[in-house]
């Protein structure tokens, strides 16, 4: 199955404008509410016969809470099926019998390559499907951090 044709998603600008009512701030619950807001951009390419997603992802992140950051975290959520990762140990636990294809036996899930936040290289820590991004600088309240990172996402039929 193939997809063609395009799509359009909303800007960032049309996303978190006054005008947008499902946008979080023009319907916060109570006063103290609040919520980061992220907008991306992705270019990927499926290749169906090596079972890989290759991209490219510029993401917007704005740092609507009341504290200064000094990390922020992605979920790496194909990690969770590889060889050795917490998953495996609790299908271990429960006495089920892993099924890995060969990119998962290799331990290949969500690889992530050039990252970088206001064009600038930084520290990471990867713990199982958590990355842990060290900002070059703290974000403070209100303000806004640009990520740039390739990446590739193996999967398989296990």
């Amino acid at each position: 199955m193939a997809f063609s044709g395009s799509l359009r998603a909303q800007t960032a600008d049309e996303y978190r404008s006054k005008n947008n009512p499902l946008y979080w701030k023009n319907r916060k619950p109570d006063a103290a509410y609040w919520q980061q807001d992220v907008h991306y951009t992705i270019k990927a390419k499926i290749d169906e016969e090596q079972h890989t997603i290759s991209a490219s992802e510029q993401l917007d992140y704005w740092n609507n809470s009341p504290d200064t950051l000094h990390y922020v975290y992605f979920h790496l959520w194909q990690n969770a099926f590889v060889k050795g990762p917490y998953l495996r140990e609790l299908e271990k636990a429960n006495k089920m019998k892993a099924r890995l294809g060969k990119n998962e036996a290799e331990g290949l899930g969500c690889v992530v390559d050039g990252l970088e936040v206001d064009g600038q290289n930084v520290e990471i820590e990867l713990d199982n499907t958590i990355l842990k991004v060290y900002l070059p600088k703290p974000l403070a309240p209100g303000g806004k951090a640009t990520f740039t990172m390739d990446f590739t996402t193996y999967w398989d039929d296990g």
